[in-house]
C-alpha cells in the first residue's frame, strides 16, 4: 500500500507537469495560428493537435490527481472490521 508522502509526491509531481503543459501549450497556439494564417489545411491540423493535446494532457492528469487525492482520504477514515460489519446477504444466526 502507498503511504501519505508518495500519494502527496505523485500530486505535486503532476500538478507541475501541468504547469509546464500549460506553459507548452502557449507557444503551440502561436505557432498554430501563425500556420493558420499562413496554410488553412496544415495550421487547422496543427489547432487539432494542440487541442487534442490539452484536452487529453489535462483530463489524464486531473484523473491522476482525483484518484491520488481519493486515496489519500481513504487513509484518513478507519477501516470497518470485516468481522464487526454483519454482510446483508448473510443469514442470521
Amino acid at each position: 500500500m502507498v503511504d501519505r508522502a508518495q500519494l502527496e509526491a505523485w500530486i505535486a509531481e503532476t500538478e507541475r507537469h501541468q504547469r509546464r503543459l500549460r506553459a507548452a501549450l502557449v507557444p503551440a497556439v502561436v505557432v498554430a495560428l501563425v500556420l493558420l494564417v499562413f496554410s488553412r489545411p496544415i495550421g487547422g491540423m496543427a489547432i487539432a493537435i494542440v487541442l487534442i493535446t490539452a484536452v487529453l494532457g489535462f483530463w489524464i492528469m486531473a484523473s491522476h490527481i482525483a484518484d491520488w487525492t481519493t486515496k489519500l482520504d481513504d487513509l484518513e477514515r478507519p477501516r470497518p472490521d470485516a468481522h464487526a460489519v454483519k454482510r446483508r446477504y448473510e443469514p442470521d444466526g
